[in-house]
């Protein structure tokens, strides 16, 4: 199968929404879903504020779906607020995974600090943390963060003592949010809290894209598909492809977006598509991503309209696919 040449027939309108929501911690921010289907139900953790956008005040919330399209927000959202951090002031790219092995599930997050001035990020602290929870709501967390610098963590558990992320991390001590989110990295552990990180990175960027961030990799035998976020032209941002028949040295399709933004003004995800997360459940995939929209202008907490000129995170949206065969001919 060519999964990075999935047909994705994606929905017209996002299943969740910062505009929509009747929930009032994300009526500004709402996006990064991660999403599990467990025990004959869709679980969604995504992140969401009702303040300013580029504030480090990001909290999480939790949703479930029978069909994996009609989604309820949980009554007692957010799940994880600000100030259940240890560490860091808000909560970013967290990725959950149930451990059948030990019966629990596991959430690696980003604890994120730091501020922006206008659309560029400055002194932006982004930490590895961890936690666990029998039921996907009550958290215990971990105090300390596991790794100083990464932005989103997607992690793969292959048995006992054998873990595997992979991230963006920065190409060297001490390097600016830009070289962060330039590079993915592959991590391996025995415990998913201790971390060795490969010499060389897995993606990096070239001249077509400004950024390879919020990696998702999904397994099918050995073969290896890794969804990530890029920057391109014209502020525009759009979910790219690599794939690796082991997992260590990566093909990068960078030909065309695996899945672009529609650039129609009229769309919900016009100008970006973003943070991916995709389920193979069968023959069909589905991908969960975040949505811009062409607007600039949103409510903030504090009663007055504001704008953002690279668009506001306040959608989620979902994709149904259908993976190419290798003797399928590709359209054109």
């Amino acid at each position: 199968m060519l999964l990075h040449q999935t047909r994705w027939k994606r929905r017209g309108q996002p299943v969740l929404s910062a505009m929509t929501t009747r929930q009032n911690w994300c009526r500004v921010v709402l996006y990064n879903p991660s999403v599990l289907f467990h025990e004959g139900r869709y679980r969604m953790w995504y992140v969401g504020n009702s303040s300013r956008t580029r504030v480090q005040d990001t909290a999480i919330g939790y949703a479930e779906s029978e069909d994996g399209i009609d989604w309820a927000a949980y009554p007692g959202n957010p799940i994880l607020a600000p100030d259940r951090l240890p560490f860091g002031s808000g909560w970013q790219t967290p990725r959950v995974l149930f451990d059948d092995e030990e019966g629990v599930f596991k959430m690696w997050f980003v604890a994120s600090s730091g501020r922006t001035e206008g659309n560029r990020a400055v002194d932006i602290v982004q930490q590895l943390g961890y936690a666990t929870s029998r039921d996907g709501l009550d958290w215990t967390i971990h105090p300390e963060p596991i790794l100083l610098a990464g932005r989103g963590p997607c992690v793969i558990k292959d048995g006992p003592g054998q873990y595997r992320m992979w991230m963006n991390a920065p190409s060297r001590e001490g390097g600016d949010f830009q070289n962060l989110v330039s590079n993915i990295y592959r991590f391996t552990s025995e415990d998913g809290i201790h971390w060795q990180r490969d010499a060389q990175p897995a993606v990096t960027v070239d001249d077509g894209v400004r950024s390879v961030v919020y990696p998702y990799v999904l397994q099918i035998a050995e073969s290896y598909t890794m969804w990530y976020g890029c920057h391109v032209e014209s502020g525009f941002f759009e979910i790219y492809c690599s794939t690796s028949s082991g997992g260590l040295r990566w093909q990068h399709h960078r030909d065309r977006p695996a899945f672009p933004a529609t650039r129609n003004p009229n769309d919900f995800d016009g100008r970006y598509t973003s943070t991916p997360c995709v389920l193979s459940l069968g023959d069909e995939y589905r991908l969960y991503y975040s949505a811009r929209d062409m607007g600039n202008l949103y409510g903030s907490g504090d009663g007055c309209v504001r704008a953002d000129g690279a668009g506001v995170y306040r959608h989620i949206g979902v994709a149904q696919g259908m993976p190419r065969r290798k003797h399928e001919r590709a359209s054109i």
